[in-house]
């Protein structure tokens, strides 16, 4: 029986400037010189607040990004809390303008113990131990033998971001860091993405950060395999034959002029996606130009229950993108170059960001759990005998765009867009 499964890793690779590289230098593990944050969090701060703001920070950091990637007309797939959060692990070790910079893009808090607090809560409670789904979250830092992280820099990442951190040799074995890396990545993501770096990629640098997110769940409400039938899909590019699933139900819904909006639940209640139908054909460019935070949170705030029959398309698709241009763009520049200010992670000088590396892997098919939550609703609905219930049609036949959400905190862990459901 297939499931439904998301997945995402990105990697972040940190460079020494041409006259660190080929150290020479010789430098005992990890040295506590120079300690520049402090890592002790005042326990006064209240950590579901501090995770609702990080949420709604990484909320807007991921529309402004989805309108950067979803140029063209291509299927988009990004976990917006996947890239977040690798890059918020950098930016702890970040100061001066660079620290400023990747602030304001990700719009992270000011206050550094509201960081801390929120994303430790964050992470530990996207690992539940609610086995009628699965979501893991996974954080690591590969170290440069012999280069010097701060004992501050590490603790932080250790003891907030709940990250591993392992000592490798990029420079004179790279071969061997590539593949202890990406065999991090497949254990991590069930085997879905077998790799992110290369023995070339990972050569010259001393730091490499990565993030992986695994999700694995079952619809609330089944489709039907049986009535799984080749349909017509229509692209941007023109019709394509496509399977599209079907079902009935009671489901959260609303819609205005532009858009319908669906939200199909998984098992254990937490996390649903939500897919927003354009209601022309060709109207998700005109639907991408209105998204903002403050729309997609209206959106949300407005769906009700009501009697839905659904129509949506068998779909599976990797996405991988190379985000540094992206990034830099938003606003985030001297993190990329020889201006780079890394000093809070090293006291070495040159540290700079050389890529940011983004996979993600997501397969939506039939399968659901007949939950109790689901026969009691569809019960409430068939067990009036006065007349048929009237539905609303949801037939995604053309370009949407979706959300797999956290409903506990609103935050948006995967970001995508559906043009072709033949990839």
């Amino acid at each position: 029986m297939k499931k439904i499964v998301a997945l995402l890793l990105i990697a972040l690779l940190l460079s020494v400037s041409g006259c660190l590289r080929g150290g020479d230098e010789t430098h005992t593990e990890t040295p506590g010189s120079g300690e520049v944050k402090e890592t002790n969090a005042p326990k006064e701060v209240n950590a579901t607040e501090a995770a609702l703001e990080i949420a709604r920070g990484e909320n807007i950091f991921a529309v402004g990004l989805y309108g950067r990637v979803a140029e063209g007309d291509g299927n988009v797939l990004i976990s917006p809390y996947s890239i977040h959060t690798a890059l918020t692990m950098a930016y702890e070790g970040a100061e001066g303008k660079t620290a400023r910079e990747m602030e304001t893009v990700l719009h992270l808090p000011a206050e550094r113990e509201v960081r801390l607090v929120g994303f430790k809560e964050l992470i530990e409670n996207l690992n539940p131990k609610d086995e009628t789904y699965k979501l893991r979250t996974a954080n690591a830092l590969w170290v440069q033998k012999d280069y010097p992280i701060r004992d501050s820099y590490i603790e932080t990442i250790r003891s907030y971001y709940l990250s591993e951190v392992r000592k490798i040799d990029f420079q004179r074995n790279p071969e061997e860091a590539a593949s202890t890396i990406n065999d991090w990545v497949r254990e991590k993501t069930g085997g879905k993405i077998k790799g992110i770096v290369s023995p070339e990629a990972v050569r010259d640098s001393k730091l490499v950060i990565t993030n992986a997110i695994y999700f694995s769940a079952e619809w609330v409400h089944k489709f039907d395999p049986h009535l799984t039938d080749n349909e017509t899909f229509f692209t941007p590019r023109g019709p394509v034959i496509a399977p599209m699933m079907h079902t009935e139900g009671v489901f959260n819904y609303t819609e205005n002029d532009l858009v319908q909006v669906l939200e199909l639940p998984y098992t254990g209640g937490r996390l649903s996606m939500v897919i927003l139908l354009p209601k022309e054909r060709n109207g998700y460019k005109r639907l991408e130009g209105e998204m903002t935070e403050e729309y997609l949170l209206s959106l949300l705030a407005n769906l009700s229950p009501a009697n839905v029959s659904v129509t949506i398309p068998k779909f599976e698709f990797m996405g991988e993108y190379e985000l540094s241009s992206v990034l830099s763009a938003m606003g985030m520049k001297s993190a990329f170059g020889n201006g780079a200010n890394f000093s809070g992670i090293t006291p070495a000088k040159g540290l700079y960001i050389s890529e940011v590396v983004h996979k993600a892997y997501i397969k939506v098919a039939e399968n659901g759990t007949e939950a109790a939550a689901v026969t009691g609703v569809l019960m409430a609905s068939t067990s009036l005998h006065f007349e048929e219930p009237t539905y609303v049609e949801f037939h995604a036949d053309h370009p949407f765009i979706f959300i797999i959400l956290d409903r506990k905190t609103g935050e948006i862990l995967f970001l995508g867009r559906l043009t072709n459901p033949k990839g």
